[in-house]
């Protein structure tokens, strides 16, 4: 009986802890299997936040790369808007600048290409081989409507590999540069095959900008398109561009598609990480998969980036299962079998703890490791955690010290922090705000700052964690690239496009305020002078000193800038009349005009200045500072170194201008020029030992224009070379012609402006004219300004000894006018100096004059050097000129100039100067004949 009731009491006891354990078994993995779920919930929404911040990173630095490129494109441009003469080496020094490969190694290649038309496209060879690129050469050869060739490119080592090369010759080059010619902006072309210099094949893209001419309106793809003068272009490899954005081990995948502009797509980056795992079935079930797309538009273009991440397994809901198994089933068994032990469960607590530290050692190197500033911050208690590379960037000697501060932001200007704070409290985050913050010792630091706050069930912050990254380097980068596109690398002044954003924001605030505004152009006064004869670094020191004096006559608000040259542009804001502009000309005037000292030189400018108001005389940009340019030349004719106003009658006078110069463009393929002659008589004999050739231009449009008028124009525009090389010729043909005809050897005089002279090649032309006509060197005379000769350069007293062993006569002309060193009379083979008129016209009435010419003659004669006498007029001018020992004269006294036949005829009867006469007090008749 009692073994009965003894079984059964077992029975039941046994029972119960089957019972029990199969419980605590069941209700244990129901609590695992929730905690999992709610555990795997939170850390998917955490890893799909972090996966979506890191993709929203990666497209703001793909998107800040390409704003750095783009702004390395504003400098190269602006460097074009700031100066009408770019050379290789303004471009080489640009790159070395902004340290084109060490801040943008992205870029491949920065180039400058030129759209050059078949008729342009010898000069233009020509042209950039004079630059020292002696085999420039268009590539690939032949005949085509046009050519766009790379000018420049840099580096230094991609030069020889790219310049010279048509990139319209490809299909795809050509429509991306005319697409950017007709947008009138920066175009991003769509993805393509690059061959480097080695011929390895890259994939990557093309940036291209548009160049235009200045003062030139682009309202039209037609304005834009014949306004055009060459691009900018930037080469970006796609491995360039993506290396350091994303980590090569990165669990993320990026495919970049490219939208284009119509719709179609195309494959244009891909960083295939991760990729290998979403074959795995198994790593498919357990690891954490994600997709993110953003649009990125870039240059014209839409981008698609399609992120995708499989980061692996998702280990703490798994561990969280694990160890709630873990702790049901041992507690299950411990209550089936009694017998589990303290120590095992102590071993286990051990183990927990063990991994629990290492998780945490892991998490605090990696914060410690990195270059970025991470925070935990508090409403009530301030910062409760700051990584070493925070406190770094704050100036702090450890991360303990910075804990003592409220935040990062305490650091921040008031208003700012103010917006930073209302960001966090209104939107719960903020991503990627570009901050300037304050060290300890007050400088200043720029960076990129991040922040998300966490909320308790009732949406009060609990805590912020953020991260900060330091531009400082960056912005600097940026900050002279800005400077560079839109400063006077020279004088730092705004240069035209800096000046073009004033000049409109004060016409906008103008016209709100009912306001007046004036625009003055000032150019200095024989400038050029300057450089021709103490070359362009003193030039440029004078012009720095100028630029010192302008801002010194200037109030806060005014602006000047430099256009280039010695041009530059003055706003005056808030003027109350048309008196108000003029006060200020007149302090320029005073303040410009006087003696400059540079170096061991003394110079005098004067400024001559033109002034358009607004709104009087016009209301945008392009016409003010054209009315205010027109009125500077109106200056210039009226003597220099003063200020006049615009007025309607100044265009009329700008439009026969540009109507004159028109037409000296078709002048010599009309036939309309033709050469008079004015003999030189001798004063010791009286007869025509020689004969100037001067230009005469009867122009079909507006019949005889005076050489006052257009040889000025012709000089300014560069015509005057092609229209010199046919006075040339003409006066060859001439010579060769009176030979025939019987009359002997006459030489004939031709003035060589400087223009002409200053090309290498002009003793070629000189030569090539001479052949043709098959005469004798000697009885062609080139006159030559003092001006030309001043700066004695190396080409300049070789090209002198090249002329002089041609054999032709070299002649001073307007002798006495120049201000320079006259040693150019010992280095150089003179045959002729010519006594310029000015002296000669009140050598009767002036003893200074006279003086003057005394010197002039004594110095020739001591040089054995022939002097002549010009504008002659008078009988008291030729008999003073004559006692004084002068050798020969020309002027209307013995003859006006004359077309070739009435010289011919002259010639022909022996005519020549009465000297006779010249000891009668009486004016005698001017002419005799051999006959006679």
């Amino acid at each position: 009986m009692h073994g009965t009731f003894g079984l059964r009491v077992w029975r039941r006891l046994t029972g119960n802890i089957y019972l029990a354990a199969g419980l605590v078994l069941l209700v244990g993995l129901g609590a695992t299997y929730v905690t999992y779920r709610v555990t795997l919930n939170i850390e998917t929404s955490a890893r799909q936040a972090r996966f979506r911040r890191y993709a929203d990173e990666i497209s703001t630095t793909i998107s800040a790369r390409f704003a750095q490129y783009l702004a390395v494109l504003d400098g190269s441009a602006g460097l074009f808007a700031g100066s009408d003469d770019v050379t290789r080496q303004d471009w080489t020094e640009f790159a070395q600048t902004i340290a084109l490969q060490s801040n943008y190694p992205g870029i491949y290649s920065l180039q400058y290409l030129q759209l050059v038309t078949p008729g342009q496209r010898e000069q233009f060879i020509a042209r950039i081989r004079r630059e020292g690129v002696k085999d420039f050469t268009l590539r690939p050869p032949g005949d085509r409507p046009f050519y766009c060739p790379i000018v420049y490119a840099e580096p230094a080592p991609l030069a020889s590999f790219a310049e010279g090369v048509d990139v319209c010759i490809h299909q795809p080059g050509a429509r991306l540069l005319l697409r950017a010619r007709d947008s009138g902006g920066d175009l991003l072309g769509p993805p393509m095959n690059l061959r480097d210099s080695s011929g390895r094949v890259l994939r990557g893209v093309v940036v291209v900008r548009p160049l235009y001419k200045k003062h030139v309106r682009l309202a039209t793809v037609t304005d834009r398109r014949n306004a055009l003068n060459g691009w900018v272009a930037e080469t970006l490899p796609l491995e360039n561009v993506m290396r350091g954005i994303m980590p090569a081990t990165a669990s993320v995948s990026l495919r970049i598609r490219d939208a284009g502009v119509s719709g179609t797509e195309s494959l244009v980056y891909e960083n295939p990480a991760g990729s290998a795992r979403e074959a795995d079935p198994v790593s498919f079930l357990l690891d954490f998969h994600a997709h993110y797309s953003l649009e990125l538009p870039v240059a014209g273009r839409r981008w698609v980036l399609d992120f995708r991440e499989t980061s692996g397994v998702l280990w703490i809901p798994i561990v969280m299962a694990l160890a709630g198994v873990l702790i049901t089933v041992p507690l299950a068994m411990l209550i089936l079998n009694l017998g589990l032990t303290r120590s095992r469960a102590l071993a286990m607590a051990e183990r927990m703890t063990t991994a629990l530290r290492e998780n945490e050692e892991l998490l605090s190197s990696m914060t410690n490791n990195i270059s970025e500033g991470i925070y935990r911050g508090s409403p009530d208690r301030g910062l409760l955690y700051v990584n070493p590379a925070l406190a770094k960037m704050f100036g702090f000697a450890s991360a303990q010290a910075m804990k003592a501060v409220p935040g990062p932001i305490h650091y921040v200007r008031p208003e700012r922090r103010d917006q930073l704070r209302l960001l966090l409290e209104r939107d719960g985050v903020y991503k990627n705000e570009e901050v300037e913050f304050r060290r300890q010792d007050g400088s200043v630091f720029y960076a990129i700052n991040s922040a998300v706050a966490i909320r308790d069930p009732e949406g009060k912050i609990l805590h912020f964690d953020g991260v900060i990254s330091d531009i400082t380097e960056r912005k600097r980068a940026e900050q002279q690239v800005y400077r560079l596109a839109h400063y006077d690398t020279l004088t730092g002044l705004a240069n035209r496009a800096l000046l073009r954003d004033r000049l409109e924001q004060a016409l906008t605030d103008a016209r709100r305020r009912g306001e007046r505004i004036a625009v003055m152009f000032l150019d200095l006064d024989h400038f050029k002078n300057v450089n021709d004869s103490l070359g362009h670094e003193v030039g440029d020191k004078l012009l720095k000193s100028v630029s010192e004096r302008l801002l010194e006559c200037l109030r806060i608000n005014d602006s000047v800038s430099r256009q280039g040259g010695d041009e530059f542009i003055l706003i005056l804001r808030q003027i109350s009349d048309a008196e108000s502009a003029a006060r200020t000309a007149e302090k320029i005037l005073d303040r410009v005009s006087g003696l400059y000292r540079i170096g061991p030189h003394e110079l005098h400018i004067t400024p001559s200045i033109g002034i358009s108001l607004f709104p009087d005389d016009g209301t945008d940009y392009e016409i003010l500072i054209r009315n205010a340019d027109t009125a500077m030349y109106h200056a210039k004719e009226r003597g220099r170194a003063n200020y006049q106003f615009f007025t309607r009658q100044m265009t009329e006078r700008a439009h026969q201008r540009l109507s004159i110069e028109n037409e000296l463009r078709r002048a010599v393929e009309r036939n309309e020029f033709t050469l008079h002659y004015q003999p030189q008589v001798s004063l010791k004999h009286g007869k025509v030992v020689g004969i100037e050739a001067l230009l005469r231009w009867n122009s079909r449009e507006h019949g005889p224009i005076p050489p006052a008028t257009f040889i000025p124009i012709a000089e300014q525009s560069g015509l005057i070379v092609p229209i010199g090389e046919w006075v040339l010729r003409a006066a060859c043909d001439q010579i060769r012609t009176w030979q025939k005809a019987g009359l002997g050897s006459m030489p004939i005089a031709v003035n060589l402006s400087a223009a002409q002279f200053r090309r290498r090649d002009i003793d070629r032309t000189i030569s090539e004219a001479l052949d043709s006509a098959g005469i004798d060197p000697a009885l062609l005379e080139l006159e030559l300004t003092e001006s030309t000769l001043m700066q004695e350069t190396h080409e300049i007293v070789e090209l002198m000894r090249r002329l002089n062993n041609m054999g032709v006569r070299l002649a001073i002309d307007d002798f006495g006018t120049g201000y320079s060193s006259l040693s150019y009379l010992k280095r150089f083979r003179i045959d002729r100096l010519k006594i310029d008129q000015s002296f000669v016209r009140d050598i009767v009435t002036d003893p200074d004059d006279a003086a003057i010419i005394n010197v002039i003659i004594g110095l020739g004669h001591s040089l054995k050097v022939e002097v002549v006498a010009e504008g002659v007029e008078t009988f008291e001018q030729m008999r003073l000129l004559r006692e004084r020992g002068c050798d020969s004269m020309q002027g209307y006294y013995f003859s006006k100039p004359m077309p070739a036949g009435e010289l011919e005829k002259l010639l022909r009867e022996g005519r020549r100067l009465d000297l006779a006469a010249a000891g009668r007090e009486s004016s005698p008749s001017r002419l005799k004949t051999d006959a006679s």
